[in-house]
Order: structure tokens, then sequence, then C-alpha cells
């Protein structure tokens, strides 16, 4: 299926509503869209005891910066559209999502203010954090705070064959725009666990999987990514 997207930017319109956030970008076909085989799965941890594992994962993870790839599937399992881009997060709530191709566009938290850039519209639109991040479980990976927390259910599969550890992270809120969040981690040759992948499947079925690479948690990624200045010309949707 071909879509022009000059004519028709599904792909930012998609990423912006059911993402809103550092997401609007991917892993393997289906690949969280299914069930693991059974005889992948070695363990199946309580909803609050796999959630207490996920969050003291996610707390020595203060910041990190890496790559990334997308594909955005249809509930059926066809790819709709594929990017790549560059992601950093620092934590409280800082982010910089920037999608290169296939056209480029910029999601920045600043902690206050969600900003989401289309320079190809020249458009730029400001959402209140506060009132988004109830209902953006990836704003999970920038916040340690337990009342978000307490707004998600946890399950925790550990993989046998890939030595890695995967978890799903569904909103207790029938109404959320994200039905289900993945979380995989995997170990490095340091024996050091970092986040590999993540995937969302929003209220439509619709599935967008991303796969990490160059992933760095050492160095704190520059505290000018999470700052937005309205450039000269763009129209500004103001949504706060």
């Amino acid at each position: 299926m071909q879509i022009n997207f000059k004519q028709k930017p599904f792909f930012r319109s998609f990423a912006l509503t059911s993402i809103l956030l550092p997401v609007l970008s991917l892993y393997q076909p289906m690949a969280y869209a299914e069930q693991p085989p059974v005889n992948t799965i070695a363990s199946s941890s309580p909803s609050s005891e796999a959630k207490e594992h996920l969050m003291a994962k996610l707390r020595k993870l203060a910041f990190f910066s890496a790559n990334f790839s997308q594909k955005i599937l249809s509930g059926e399992g066809e790819i709709l559209q594929q990017g790549s881009g560059t992601l950093a997060i620092s934590k409280p709530n800082l982010v910089n999502w920037k999608t290169i191709t296939p056209d480029e566009t910029l999601i920045v938290s600043d902690g206050n203010t969600l900003w989401f850039y289309d320079p190809f519209i020249e458009q730029a639109s400001a959402y209140s954090l506060a009132k988004s991040i109830h209902n953006t479980p990836i704003l999970l990976l920038t916040s340690d705070e337990p009342q978000l927390w307490q707004q998600y259910h946890v399950s925790e599969q550990n993989n046998a064959i890939e030595s890695g550890l995967r978890f799903v992270v569904l909103p207790k809120d029938e109404n959320s725009q994200i039905k289900k969040l993945t979380l995989s981690f995997e170990e490095t040759k340091t024996k050091d666990i970092q986040l590999s992948e993540f995937s969302f499947e929003d209220a439509t079925g619709q599935i967008s999987q991303i796969s990490l690479s160059h992933f760095n948690s050492t160095v704190k990624p520059d505290a000018s990514l999470f700052t937005f200045s309205l450039p000269e010309g763009v129209r500004l949707e103001d949504k706060r």
C-alpha cells in the first residue's frame, strides 16, 4: 500500500495522537501483538511484584540516549510506515524525540510543556504535561512517581532463550488511548541491563514498535535538548 505523506500526513497524526510524546515511532512485525511461545517463558510475576521489579530497573536509568528505528503496524500486522530518529530522556519528565525519516518531526518535553513541532507544515503544538502524563505510558520511563504507577498493571516475562526481560504495562483506565505498553530489556556483555525495545498498542489496534540502538546511559544528554523555542514564522497551536 502506497501512502503519499505530502498529501496525507498519516505518520504525523498517528504518532501524535496515539503516543503523543517521545513516541511516534518500532521491532519485528507483530512481535508484541502475539503471546511469546510457551517454552520461552521462564516465569510470570504477579502485578505488584512485576511493577516493583520494573520500577527498580527504571530507577537506574536516570537518563539515556539512543537511536531508534520504528514500524507502525495495523491491527492485522500490515506495515503502515517505517521511520528512524534519535531519543533522549532525563528524569524527571524530560524528553527529546526526533524523527529523521521518513520526515522530520520533533517532540520535546521540558518538564512543564509537551511540544510537537512539524517543520513540513510549519506548525508547533503545545500541550500541558500535567494533563498528558496520566494518559501517556511512555512517561513512565521518565518518572518514579508512585501515584502515576498506581494507574497501571504490570506483568513480567523472563525470556530464557534470549536472556532478556519483557514487561507488559496495561492502563487501569479503560478509556486510555494507549491500551498496552511493552518494554524489553537485554543484558550487555558487561552484565548491564539496558532498554532494547518498546511498543505501543493504541485503541484502534494499531501498533508502534520501537527498536533502540547505540543505547547510552553513562553520558547525560545535553540540557539544551529539553528546551524548545518557537522558530520564526512557525504557527503555534496552544492546547495548554
